[in-house]
């Protein structure tokens, strides 16, 4: 009895052991951010992303190494609405005011820190930088389908665009019904392997 006791012991030992080995892990090569901001009075939203966005991660085994120190860097005049029109609108009355790095570039770089890890959730502390400013933003993430999505909330007036969120507001005035929204949900997502 106490044999058959040992050997169920080992089994479970051993069986746990190797899902620890088998934890879940960032598939980083299909990473994806996007955002979404809103529009009309009803909040509509109106969802996006940019081309060629360039992603690091951190080195660890599990989820919260990969996720510390991670980063998104993108083009601001890379926007992508799915519309060439709206891409268009967004660039010419929004984007093409954001400062110019030494490049001539005008980059949005978002970098998680501060990662939080429970189970199936967890928090960040995002540090985003567009237009020459920098802020902090709280991101929650939860896992859940085998896929990791963080959200949180910018507000573009937080980054002196106040010029350019109206000259947006002003173009768009018919198409958004009258109202244009400056919070903007910024959104990180992969699957997990």
């Amino acid at each position: 009895m106490n044999a058959t006791k040992t050997l169920a012991s080992i089994a479970l030992g051993v069986a746990l052991f190797g899902s620890t080995l088998s934890a879940a892990s960032i598939d980083t090569a299909n990473a994806k951010a996007s955002f979404t901001a809103f529009k009309t009075a009803k909040k509509a939203a109106v969802n996006g992303t940019f081309n060629n966005i360039a992603f690091k991660f951190g080195k660890g085994d599990d989820i919260a190494a990969q996720l510390e120190g991670a980063t998104a860097t993108m083009e601001a005049m890379a926007i992508n609405l799915g519309d060439d029109v709206k891409d268009k609108n967004l660039k010419d009355n929004f984007f093409s005011f954001f400062k110019k790095d030494k490049k001539g570039a005008q980059p949005i770089k978002v970098t998680f820190r501060n990662v939080r890890a429970g189970e199936n959730v967890g928090t960040i502390l995002a540090n985003v930088s567009m237009n020459g400013k920098n802020q902090k933003v709280p991101m929650l993430y939860t896992i859940e389908n085998n896929t990791i999505t963080a959200k949180g909330v910018i507000d573009v007036l937080d980054f002196g665009l106040g010029d350019a969120f109206d000259k947006l507001a002003a173009a768009c005035k018919d198409l958004h019904e009258g109202t244009s929204w400056t919070q903007v949900e910024i959104s990180f997502s992969a699957p997990l392997k």
